[in-house]
This record gives structure tokens, C-alpha cells and sequence, in this order.
């Protein structure tokens, strides 16, 4: 007896490949999409701490007279004491504390936190009692112009430098000028930092390109 023969169609392997390839390019867009809301969404995390601790500083101010103290003297390049680094950090002080004496919860960085060469990022701080430096350094995925950036802070953030974080002021070395400037190698831009320091303690003239 003759089975009866279907009138069913089934996908040809064109059709298939055409089906695979549109899902292929619409998980690589979702991927892509995904990537970027969670980078900005870290990255306002960033602004948004370094914007909490720096009102917490100013009230510490306005209350004891002085800023939280870490250093017997602010200079540029002073070289002679570490900046607080928070307890996330694998260079520096890192501790819970890194802004001292405040009567609160500091953020802590994210390992996910990296700039220049992917160097891991951290929050930081210095402070001589009259002047100080409040970051998150090195926490940004690529150069920024225009949102909490100074031309002062830390030092590199690679291991050579580890243990020896101080402020430095508008530095070539970390400030991406290697015989030639290059953006992408400027951890000021790769930083959120605010600061009461003034010109007439670092002149933060950034280099052609920056």
C-alpha cells in the first residue's frame, strides 16, 4: 500500500542560514547594548560617590575646621607620604577608612574598575587639612573632558608603582605624554576628581590634545 505523500513544507538550509545569522547579529546587538548601560551605569556610580564624599569632606570641614588629615604637608610631586586608598584597592593604603574620621559608609571600588591599559581603578584620597584631593582614579574605560576632571592626582596604577600613591600635580609622566601626547594613556582623563586646590598650587594647563 502506497503511503500518502506530505504536502508539508520544511525550511530550506538558505532559509536556515538567513535565520541563524539575523539571530546571530540581534544577541551581538542586545550584547552590545547590554555592555553599555552597564559602563554607564558604573560609571554615574563613580560621579555619583566621589560627589557624596566630597559633601561629607565639606561638612567634616565646616564642622571641625579642617579636612580629614592624612599628610603634614600638601605639595605637588611631595612624594613622602602614600594617598588613602580604599579596601578594594591592590596598591595603597587600601582600607574601608580611606577618607579618615568620617562618621560614615565609604564607597569601596569594583574590580570591574579600570583605566589606562586596564590598570585596576580606585578611590582616593589626600588631604594636609587645608587642601585635598578626592578621585576615583583610573576608574574610567575611556577619556573624559568635562565631568569632574582636573589635571591632578595620583600616580600610575600599574604594579611599579603600587606602593607609592601620592598627589601629583598636572605630571607628564602620568598624564599621558610619552615623547608625544596620547589621550588614551592620560589617567587624569581616565579619573572623576574634585579638589578645592586653585591654580596658584598646580597649574592644571593640560597639553595640546588633551
Amino acid at each position: 500500500m502506497q503511503k500518502a505523500r506530505s504536502n508539508g513544507k520544511g525550511f530550506t538550509i538558505i532559509e536556515l542560514i538567513v535565520v541563524i545569522v539575523i539571530i546571530s547579529i540581534l544577541t551581538a546587538i542586545t550584547a552590545v547594548i547590554y555592555n553599555g548601560i552597564q559602563v554607564r551605569s558604573r560609571l554615574t556610580k563613580v560621579k555619583s560617590d566621589i560627589t557624596a564624599v566630597q559633601r561629607s569632606v565639606e561638612a567634616y570641614k565646616a564642622r571641625n575646621g579642617t579636612y580629614p588629615v592624612t599628610a603634614a604637608s600638601l605639595n605637588p610631586d611631595w612624594g613622602t607620604a602614600t594617598a588613602r586608598t580604599d579596601a578594594n584597592c591592590s596598591f595603597g593604603t587600601h582600607t574601608a577608612d580611606w577618607v579618615p574620621s568620617l562618621s560614615t559608609t565609604l564607597p569601596q571600588s569594583s574590580p570591574t574598575s579600570r583605566g589606562v591599559n586596564s590598570f585596576p581603578g580606585c578611590y582616593m584620597y589626600v588631604s594636609d587639612g587645608t587642601s585635598y584631593v578626592l578621585s576615583g582614579w583610573n576608574m574610567l574605560d575611556s577619556p573624559q573632558t568635562d565631568t569632574m576632571y582636573r589635571r591632578l592626582g595620583f600616580r600610575e596604577t600599574d604594579v611599579s608603582h603600587s606602593s607609592l600613591e601620592f598627589y601629583i600635580c598636572n605630571h607628564t609622566a602620568i598624564g599621558g605624554a610619552s615623547g608625544t601626547y596620547d589621550i588614551n594613556i592620560d589617567y587624569y582623563k581616565r579619573s572623576y576628581t574634585v579638589s578645592n586646590i586653585t591654580s596658584a598650587l598646580c597649574n592644571e594647563t593640560p597639553p595640546t590634545g588633551a
